[in-house]
Order: structure tokens, then C-alpha cells, then sequence
């Protein structure tokens, strides 16, 4: 009789604890949305990498090139939205908010930057940039500007430009490009270039664009 009991005790529990639904955290909420501005034609624009973080704290994250974000936070906390030439942005979630989800689109005001005038001379002063510049004789300026011509030759430029690294707007587009090609091709196997026409069409045209424009030169 007491095994009996017991049995079903620890049956009743486990049925107890089996036909409670699993609640969520109901203190936490994921936001998203999209940011944006609008430009001088007064039309809606995504703005791209803007910082997203929780005041306050030490999180946060960013929106992608397209503007769009999302993260998850405590209810009655406060995000913080800003980028470079903006003003900042403060949206909080209400601590009575019912939902795990929350939408937002967030428009940040353009703001000018004013920035002291900062004057660069080679020399330590204006005076002696005068008494070197009334000094220089006309040889030194005819080779200066021998080599400021030198400097703007447009193929030394494209050589520049060719052994140039890319700067961070360059690689943030090749890598969405990279992205974006491995989900086109996800499941299947990527054509090679070397059996697209196309491909090789675009080949020919680079390589006569390139020889007419060393011919030019």
C-alpha cells in the first residue's frame, strides 16, 4: 500500500509538471526595425551601420547597409540610435509593454558638425613661409611643379589605384556581394565563369577597354 501511494504521487507530479505550458520571459522583448533620414529631396533614406546599444549598459549592436537591426532587451529599458553627421535618438520600451515583439522605425535628424578652421603649413610660422617662398628662385618652382604633374599622370594614378587596398565602404560591399552570392547559389553548385559566354565577353571588352587606354596614353 505505501509503494502504491508513493507511485502515484510521483505520477500525479510528473503529469503536473508536464500540462503547465512553458511560459516565455515576459521581461524581455526582441525590437526591430529600420533607420532612416531623409535627404535633401525630403525623400525617406536607410542609413546604413548605425550604432545601436542599450543606455546605461554594455550592449548593443549595429544596423546593416540597409539600415535594418534588431536585438533583445528587458522591458523599460532605453536604446540609444546614432551615426556620424546625426543626432542622437532615445526610444524606450515601456516597462507595461504585453508582447515579445516590438516594431520600430527610427528617424534620425541630420546634424552639422562645426569644426574649428585648422590651417597645415610646412613651416612654423607665416612669415617664414613668406621669406621662403620670396626666396625660392624659378628652377625649385619648375621642378615642383614638374613633380606635381608627375603626381597627377593618369597612369601612375590607375597603378595607385590598382595597388590601393579598399577602404571600409569598399569591403563592406564585397562582402555583402560575397553573401548575397553564396545565397543565390545555396543548394547547388556555382556556375564556373570559365563556361559562361558572358563572363568572357566581359573579358574581351575589359582587356580592349584596357589596351585602347594604354595606346591613349
Amino acid at each position: 500500500m505505501k509503494y502504491n501511494t508513493l507511485l502515484f504521487f510521483l505520477l500525479f507530479s510528473v503529469n503536473s509538471l508536464f500540462a503547465q505550458p512553458l511560459l516565455p520571459n515576459e521581461t524581455i522583448v526582441e525590437v526591430s526595425g529600420i533607420i532612416l533620414s531623409r535627404n535633401d529631396q525630403n525623400r525617406m533614406q536607410y542609413i546604413p551601420f548605425a550604432t545601436v546599444f542599450v543606455k546605461n549598459t554594455n550592449r548593443g549592436t549595429y544596423a546593416n547597409f540597409e539600415g535594418m537591426f534588431t536585438m533583445v532587451v528587458k522591458k523599460g529599458e532605453s536604446l540609444s540610435f546614432s551615426a556620424v553627421g546625426f543626432s542622437e535618438f532615445i526610444l524606450k520600451i515601456p516597462a507595461d509593454y504585453e508582447g515579445l515583439y516590438y516594431s520600430a522605425i527610427i528617424e534620425l535628424q541630420p546634424k552639422d558638425l562645426d569644426m574649428a578652421e585648422v590651417v597645415i603649413f610646412p613651416w612654423p610660422d607665416r612669415d617664414n613661409f613668406r621669406a621662403e617662398f620670396l626666396a625660392m628662385n624659378p628652377t625649385e618652382a619648375m621642378q615642383m611643379e614638374t613633380v606635381a604633374r608627375n603626381n597627377l599622370n593618369r597612369r601612375k594614378m590607375l597603378e595607385i589605384g590598382t595597388e590601393m587596398g579598399m577602404d571600409a565602404r569598399e569591403n563592406a560591399m564585397y562582402y555583402l556581394q560575397k553573401q548575397a552570392s553564396s545565397y543565390s547559389y545555396m543548394g547547388q553548385g556555382q556556375p564556373m565563369p570559365i563556361l559562361n559566354p558572358l563572363a568572357w565577353s566581359q573579358f574581351f571588352r575589359q582587356w580592349s577597354n584596357k589596351k585602347k587606354k594604354k595606346d591613349d596614353d
